[in-house]
């Protein structure tokens, strides 16, 4: 199965409707949907509704799903142009509203175009050591991506010393180079909040407040990088962004996301045991 098989909603005979059981390779070891997954199936509903390429997603979390069941999509165009769509989903579990998406969809042509942003200088993914957060085995996320710590501490080294806000790892979901996709983007995208224990330089992990997604140019590439930065904490809250670029250099898009912080007393040695995410 390629990797955006796995993010695929299907369409009912309702207009605007869509159902979805996601892979038990999208959950967290915690037992809940990972938030990226669920925006990227929104985004994947949304442009099948409009007949467009997403532009912008923002989803605001209001609960989590549990592993089992069907999720189901509602999507609403609001204002349909020339070159733009505007539309909204709203994700749904047993009844219960889970996610809400607000989206831009389509295209126009124009003469000029450039990226300014620029790719960060870090070793190959082969030569990069493996990022010890979700343990394998358990038949859940951690199964379903490799990721490689290119900047930064792993999560078991930190000392309590912060760092510049900067942090990248290299993702891999699936074996291979494969067309990139909205979904994978805002999958591999939705590990940003790594980067908050790297600047802290204390084991916390952070969950999901809102994310956003502003997409580039969608080329086929192994690996993703996620280049993060974080802006601030505060509040008990983290915020911050990442570039996601291929292998060739091309940007991919941009995330943008913030967590809740909390704070994990249980992590004794790489990793971090399937009861204490």
């Amino acid at each position: 199965m390629a990797p955006s098989e796995h993010f695929l909603p299907t369409a009912t005979g309702v207009p605007g409707r869509f159902t979805w059981e996601p892979s038990p390779l999208l959950f967290i070891p915690a037992g809940t949907l990972q938030g990226g997954a669920a925006l990227g199936a929104a985004a994947e509903a949304m442009s099948q509704v409009t007949g467009r390429p997403l532009v912008w997603a923002t989803g605001q979390y209001l609960s989590f799903a549990a592993l089992g069941g069907e999720i189901t999509f509602d999507v609403v165009v609001e204002v349909s142009g020339h070159n733009t769509t505007q539309a909204r989903c709203i994700v749904s579990k047993s009844g219960s509203e889970i996610l809400t998406v607000h989206g831009a969809l389509g295209s126009r042509q124009m003469e000029h175009s450039g990226v300014w942003a620029r790719m960060p200088n870090v070793p190959h993914p082969d030569d990069c050591p493996e990022y010890d957060f979700f343990p394998r085995g358990n038949g859940d996320i951690g199964d379903f991506t490799d990721v490689r710590l290119a900047r930064g501490r792993q999560f078991a080294d930190l000392d309590g010393t912060r760092t510049d806000g900067n942090f990248v790892v290299w993702l891999r979901v699936g074996a291979g180079v494969h067309q990139t996709s909205v979904a994978e983007l805002t999958f591999v995208g939705d590990f940003m909040p790594l980067g908050f224990a790297n600047v802290l330089g204390q084991p916390y992990t952070g969950r999901s407040v809102d994310n956003t997604i502003r997409m580039g140019q969608l080329v086929p590439t192994e690996w993703i990088m996620v280049s993060v930065h974080v802006n601030q904490i505060v509040h008990g809250h983290g915020h911050g962004h990442a570039n996601l670029w291929a292998q060739d250099g091309t940007l991919l898009g941009q995330v943008s996301q913030t967590a809740g912080m909390h704070l994990r007393t249980h992590v004794t040695e790489r990793g971090v045991p399937r009861n204490a995410v």
